[in-house]
């Protein structure tokens, strides 16, 4: 080793310094200076509809992501100065930039988290053919060697992966304790740039975005927030009773909340289970029900494998992640609604005229957050009622989801569309049913749908078209929402009986005559 043995540590989704092996690896390496960089892909400043959906490229960034990536690169750069290092941001093609950068300041190699993402992926094996490349794991829970079968026999469903896993590792949190974050880095290259750099600084253009109050919880960014949030969830009041709340619409904590920082690299799962076993442990003493507290804080943990499980089938997958997998299926389901159709821009609106699925694409819009419940009916609508292909939804999600994670959403989406992995066909959600479980009152939907705060509490919020078919009438206000809904469906009927006034004759699918 020389005097000067510079490293180039290489993050994409990885933003923290609590329990990331690349700064256990820079001073493995006995690095002399340490150049710590973050690309920003192509498309990030791109309009939505550039990238064609289910090709392999990232989706541009919406205002709402670039927000919260901007926070977090930000408060990330904070604590590195705070050990005499810093972070660059640069824009572009992350490949070429990076070799530069190694090459430039005769870096010995270059330090990374292997990717799920087959984007990243490639991206870092154009890296290692042009300099030394170590990647490490992060980011997940498992290894995959410590996998219960080789990644190409990954069980068909979540559940047979949830027992096989189960059994081979009874005890998940007896895994290595998550790593400290360093309290000393190597100092910064001379003459190396440091913060955003170019186009980067585009990103700056974010910094005055805000998330709706309707959402009824604001986000900040940054491995900090993140690390106070596991904190403050993880007591009997909020994840002692996760299971039970986790299906409801809003609040601030009916949802753990964890998933941006997750997708972020902001926190690691490790630390969450790690966590989430020290709170177990204590909840006899400080819990009048610790079993009930356990059970449904252990979904918690369930819902980690459930990530796990779509990280590795996108490993598995590669590029298609974003097909379907079979040459007989490549597209999905499309009925009759092609990309750029109308059906598709009004789901994307939230002017479909079913009010549950607009509040949720309305929320989604404004927030960057829908609940898993909303994400689920929203999907199911699109791709079961509308017919048009699932890819287009993922794709809308990556753009706008704050806490979009490729294996996740594009799993997800996979998964309520029936492809690939258990490719099942009856998911498929009965839109009134569902709004009659979980907005009985429609609450959610007056919140997100102004034009609809006049009709009487109740289902008749969720089917205006109904009310709008006897006295009631429409106002000014409501003229501005879709007097009849984009498609009807036969299974509504059984919801709706009690404020049917009049038989609805059905307009043609695509119809949105305002009256």
């Amino acid at each position: 080793m020389t005097s000067t043995d510079p490293w180039l540590v290489w993050l994409n989704e990885d933003l923290r310094l609590d329990d990331n092996p690349v700064w256990q690896a820079a001073l493995e390496e006995r690095a002399s200076h340490l150049l710590v960089v973050h690309v920003l892909a192509e498309t990030t400043f791109q309009p939505f509809g550039s990238v064609s959906p289910g090709e392999p490229r990232l989706q541009p960034l919406s205002t709402g992501r670039q927000h919260a990536l901007l926070g977090s690169l930000e408060s990330l750069r904070t604590r590195l100065q705070a050990l005499g290092s810093d972070l660059l941001i640069l824009h572009g093609d992350a490949a070429q930039l990076i070799g530069q950068l190694a090459r430039q300041y005769d870096c010995r190699g270059v330090i990374t988290c292997r990717a799920t993402g087959v984007v990243e992926h490639r991206q870092q094996r154009a890296v290692a053919s042009q300099c030394r490349l170590r990647r490490l794991n992060s980011g997940l829970l498992l290894d995959e060697d410590e996998l219960p079968e080789p990644l190409t026999a990954l069980p068909e469903s979540f559940s047979a992966f949830r027992r096989k896993l189960e059994k081979a590792r009874p005890s998940l949190p007896d895994m290595p304790a998550p790593l400290k974050a360093p309290s000393r880095l190597p100092g910064w290259p001379e003459a190396a740039p440091r913060g955003f750099q170019g186009a980067a600084r585009y990103l700056l253009e974010a910094r005055h975005w805000q998330a709706d109050t309707r959402g009824e919880y604001t986000f900040t960014p940054g491995e900090p927030a993140g690390l106070q949030r596991l904190q403050d969830y993880l007591s009997p009041a909020s994840a002692g009773h996760y299971k039970t709340t986790r299906n409801r619409l809003s609040g601030a904590d009916f949802s753990t909340r964890f998933s941006v920082w997750l997708a972020l690299g902001c926190l690691s799962p490790r630390r969450i289970l790690d966590a989430l076993h020290r709170f177990q442990t204590t909840l006899p003493e400080h819990c009048a029900h610790p079993q009930a507290a356990f059970k449904d804080s252990d979904w918690i943990r369930i819902e980690l494998l459930w990530r796990e499980y779509f990280h590795w089938d996108a490993r598995r997958l590669g590029r298609h992640t974003f097909t379907s997998e079979s040459p007989s299926h490549d597209g999905a389901q499309p009925r009759g609604h092609e990309p750029g159709s109308q059906a598709l821009e009004r789901w994307q609106a939230g002017m479909t005229g079913v009010p549950w699925v607009d509040a949720g694409m309305r929320e989604l819009a404004a927030t960057g957050w829908l609940s898993n419940r909303m994400r689920q009916n929203v999907a199911s609508f699109l791709v079961k009622d509308l017919g048009v292909d699932w890819r287009q939804g993922a794709a809308w999600f990556e753009h706008q989801l704050l806490d979009h994670d490729v294996a996740s959403n594009w799993g997800n989406w996979r998964y309520l569309a029936g492809i690939g992995r258990d490719p099942r066909g009856d998911r498929h959600f009965n839109m009134m049913k569902q709004a009659r479980q979980h907005d009985p009152l429609g609450h959610y939907v007056s919140r997100w749908i102004p034009e609809l705060a006049a009709l009487p509490a109740g289902m008749q919020c969720h089917a205006p078209w109904l009310a709008w078919s006897s006295s009631a009438g429409r106002d000014r206000t409501t003229a501005h929402y879709p007097r009849q809904p984009i498609t009807h469906v036969e299974g509504w009927k059984a919801h709706l009986t009690d404020i049917t006034p009049t038989r609805v004759t059905p307009w043609p699918s695509g119809s949105f005559e305002r009256g």
